[in-house]
């Protein structure tokens, strides 16, 4: 009986999401084939990026804060990571003459026109988050928006997998060594001391902040792409509040179906844990956004990470879960972001295919052997 009323409530919200999904897809569909301006469409669809993007990255950022702080209230977590993002983008506005991307978006081309697989990116990562697999956000939308140079989707490609690799071995060292000295800590059945998990909570307010600041500065291009290079004031001040607002929903909704990512990981529930997570994840991605400009998935770092992580405590402390389990649950994390990159790859294709670029967004050699 329990089971039933439990299904009703999941039906209806299910049904509402699909309606939902309809609505924005023959929306967009309709403005774009009735020649709606370019600058407004641009605008619709970057609201959509800001919940799907935010929404599915929302299991690398703040993944682990949500996870160990769900009995707090939810709005010091908005105030926070809101007003990150306000200050962040501001910095960047006035830094870097009214632009946003943090010089992510400086090989491609501003796009003049929008294609309809471009302004449907967003709402196909909306249905994947919501069957909870962490594809990569850079591949599916500005994997799109690459046909107009040749090279930028294989170079996003080698960082990406570069940095899994990098982020998996840098993983299995630091939690190798942490574990060989805090091996109690990794223990079954450990349980932290109230003054200390107390101490690191507070910490990981600040790791939480860091690893923001970075996430925003190195996947803010993903959603930047819809919009004008420059801003005026009042389009900055209006998308600020659009991804805010969708910061807060998220955070409000504790991340989501796809927090599951990392609600399964070991003893991530506590703030120590957490807050390692944390700063560990964010020193990797400043390293990648110093090293290069080239957009990367940060989901694939991120995985990378965790991967590392878990196999390393499993092999040091042998506690917890079997081998072969851990090794499915990294596993399953691999396939569900390989089949996510499988996606974004195939919509690119798809979009070259349909879509090809123009004479004039050719590479000149590309031209000339055409001839």
């Amino acid at each position: 009986m329990q089971n039933k009323q439990t299904n009703k409530p999941m039906k209806k919200k299910n049904l509402i999401f699909v309606l939902n999904i309809i609505f924005l897809t023959a929306l967009i569909l309709t403005l774009h084939y009735l020649n709606f301006p370019h600058y407004y469409l641009g605008w619709i669809a970057f609201a959509i990026a800001c919940f799907s993007v935010a929404g599915n990255d929302a299991i690398q950022t703040v993944g682990t804060f949500i996870e160990s702080k769900k009995k707090l209230h939810w709005f010091p977590k908005v105030f926070m990571l809101c007003g990150l993002v306000i200050g962040v983008f501001t910095y960047g506005y006035i830094d870097q003459d009214h632009e946003i991307h943090f010089n992510l978006l400086s090989k491609f081309e501003e796009p003049k026109d929008f294609n309809p697989l471009q302004l449907l990116a967003p709402i196909v990562l909306v249905i994947i988050t919501r069957l909870k697999a962490p594809i990569s956000t850079t591949f599916l939308i500005l994997g799109l928006f690459s046909t107009s140079k040749t090279g930028n989707i294989e170079k996003m490609l080698n960082k990406s997998f570069l940095g899994y690799g990098i982020a998996f071995i840098s993983a299995m060292a630091f939690w190798g060594i942490h574990a060989f000295f805090y091996k109690k800590e990794y223990q079954k059945g450990f349980e932290p001391k109230p003054k200390k998990e107390k101490k690191w909570a507070r910490l990981q307010w600040l790791s939480t902040a860091i690893l923001w600041v970075a996430w925003l500065l190195q996947d803010s291009a993903n959603i930047a792409i819809y919009l004008p290079r420059k801003l005026n004031i009042y389009e900055f001040l209006m998308a600020i509040s659009i991804l805010s607002s969708a910061i807060g929903f998220i955070i409000y909704s504790n991340g989501g179906a796809i927090q599951e990512v990392v609600s399964e990981k070991s003893d991530i529930t506590y703030s120590k844990a957490a807050t390692l997570v944390d700063f560990a994840y964010a020193s990797v991605l400043i390293l990648f956004k110093v090293i290069s400009n080239i957009p990367m998935s940060t989901t694939w770092l991120f995985l990378g990470l965790l991967a590392g992580r878990e196999i390393i405590l499993h092999l040091i402390t042998k506690q917890d879960k079997p081998y072969l389990q851990t090794f499915r649950q990294v596993g399953k994390d691999v396939v569900l972001a390989s089949l996510g990159i499988t996606v974004s790859m195939g919509v690119y294709l798809l979009s070259l295919k349909m879509y090809p670029p123009k004479e004039a967004d050719k590479p000149k050699t590309e031209i000339i052997e055409q001839k």
